[in-house]
């Protein structure tokens, strides 16, 4: 079992994702399906991160970097074992240039 530690900056991520289902899109039901998803994604990132592929870009890879895609989101997170602990970094859509906002 893993630890598992949200950055003040995947909250805020999170949060205006959210915010912007309900409030631009109209859609509460999305925003409630999303985030469901996010929390069953924690439960398996606390059960086993090693779930979730490295991610591709040759930068972010080399800095330890893993990601899981969430419906059109990508949750980018690290895995530290010495720890236990597996913190989640940020949440980006998915079609995003993340790799330079990192």
């Amino acid at each position: 079992m893993y630890n598992l530690d949200i950055t003040d900056n995947a909250e805020h991520d999170l949060e205006n994702i959210i915010t912007y289902m309900i409030e631009k899109l109209a859609a509460p039901v999305a925003a409630t399906t999303f985030a469901d998803a996010v929390n069953d994604c924690y439960e398996n990132l606390e059960e086993n991160p090693y779930i979730y592929e490295s991610c591709r870009d040759f930068k972010l890879k080399n800095e330890g970097y893993r990601r899981a895609i969430i419906k059109n989101y990508i949750l980018l997170y690290k895995i530290y074992e010495e720890t236990k602990t597996v913190v989640v970094h940020r949440f980006f859509y998915g079609r995003q240039d993340y790799v330079n906002l990192v």
